[in-house]
């Protein structure tokens, strides 16, 4: 018995991150991703439909846009961002940022 603790404090600490394969048999550790329902005493998962995620997509049918970049458009460069420059943002924006839509 204390040849294990000695043994323990010498050999130090796992600073590694812990997932579920490090513990014993009844360890069990997520990956941090909510549950989208609950068991039942009968064994069954019941799935919530407010705990679904759902993901709004618009219609892009008529979108001029493409979906990537090409490596021959030409480079923006823009001037480095400063205390002036950041409030004459704000100034212009200010009507838009008042309306905006928040979640």
């Amino acid at each position: 018995m204390p040849l294990n603790v000695l043994r323990g404090l010498l050999r130090g600490a796992s600073r590694r991150v812990m997932t579920g394969k490090k513990g014993n048999k009844n360890f069990y550790k997520g990956r941090g991703v909510k549950p989208t329902g609950f068991h039942t005493k009968k064994g069954h998962y019941v799935i919530v439909p407010k705990k679904v995620p759902e993901f709004v997509v618009p219609d892009l049918t008529d979108f001029e846009l493409k979906p990537y970049v090409s490596y021959h458009s030409p480079k923006v460069v823009c001037p480095p961002m400063n205390e002036n420059n950041l409030l004459q943002e704000v100034a212009d924006n200010l009507q838009n940022i008042r309306f905006k839509e928040t979640p």
